[in-house]
């Protein structure tokens, strides 16, 4: 019973979900640095950010729905933290059973859904563009997305556990290509492209609200990274893990820094018409136990 309230309260559950998918965050932002030659921020200035937005004011604009645009975040949030509990890591009590591999899917479809639905509850404009954007990348990466989930399922009575995806390369191409999505990470930050429609779906979130953005974001990146390390790396024990997490962290890191981002339109046709009959390969050899 402790351990399974451990698991929920502190890892790989709530509290590890904020403070490792900020340190997540910050190392990401400092690796980029690097990349392109700036000495960039510290890695704990995620932490810092979010300890100055949750001191300000909320603000509901006239246009907007203050419970819409308080339902949103917390939602979001919750969503990912209860995903990460499906994720088996290093061990630590995960909610197992045969099938949940659906379960897991649908917390973090819910996560961004409502990541989507905030810009539209504000009545702003480049609210509603960004919300737009978010929900047109969603039709355009879930699928390739789901169906290398479903590769990996097929050898695991669709259950959430430790696997080396080695053998199925398009299906670790579209885990991570959809991780990116998810994440919104570039070249997929289209809808909070800041050059075109200033901060999409958040444009008009202050204070607490933004903050809690700010945590499911993070715990968004904290499930998806680790759900990568377990099912595409195969976990292992405690260390073994952050390294194949780290490894994940980079590669999601150097492919941001490498790629301009796309046009919506672009996304789309990549996703659908590249990416798409790569994992169904994988999927069609999963089947006929070709590998």
């Amino acid at each position: 019973m402790f351990w399974e309230a451990f698991s929920v309260v502190v890892f790989p559950g709530l509290l590890a979900a904020v403070f490792i998918g900020f340190l997540y965050e910050g190392i990401m932002r400092k690796v980029t640095a690097r990349m392109q030659h700036r000495r960039g921020p510290p890695i704990w200035q995620p932490f810092l950010d979010w300890i100055k937005t949750m001191t300000k004011e909320n603000i509901t604009p006239k246009a907007g729905s203050g419970f819409l645009m308080t339902l949103c975040p917390i939602v979001a949030f919750a969503s990912a933290v209860m995903a990460v509990m499906f994720v088996p890591i290093a061990g630590f009590p995960s909610i197992g059973f045969e099938g949940n591999t659906f379960v897991f899917l649908y917390f973090l479809f819910q996560s961004v859904v409502f990541f989507a639905i905030s810009g539209f509850a504000t009545g702003n404009p480049y609210g509603i563009v960004g919300s737009i954007r978010e929900i047109m990348q969603i039709i355009s990466y879930e699928l390739p997305f789901v169906i290398s989930v479903i590769t990996i399922g097929l050898f695991s009575s669709f259950t959430v556990k430790p696997f080396i995806v080695f053998t199925f390369p398009f299906a670790f191409i579209g885990f991570i290509l959809g991780v990116m999505g998810k994440l919104g990470i570039a070249p997929f930050h289209i809808p909070e492209a800041e050059q075109e429609i200033i901060e999409g779906a958040l444009t008009e979130y202050t204070g607490a609200r933004l903050g809690m953005f700010q945590l499911a974001k993070a715990a968004l990146l904290w499930v998806s990274v680790s759900a990568a390390a377990v099912m595409l790396l195969g976990g292992g024990n405690l260390i073994i893990f952050l390294i194949k997490s780290l490894i994940i962290l980079f590669i999601l890191t150097f492919l941001s820094n490498i790629f301009a981002r796309m046009r919506i339109d672009h996304a789309f046709r990549f996703y659908w018409f590249a990416l798409v009959p790569l994992v169904l390969i994988d999927l069609v050899r999963a089947f006929l136990g070709i590998w």
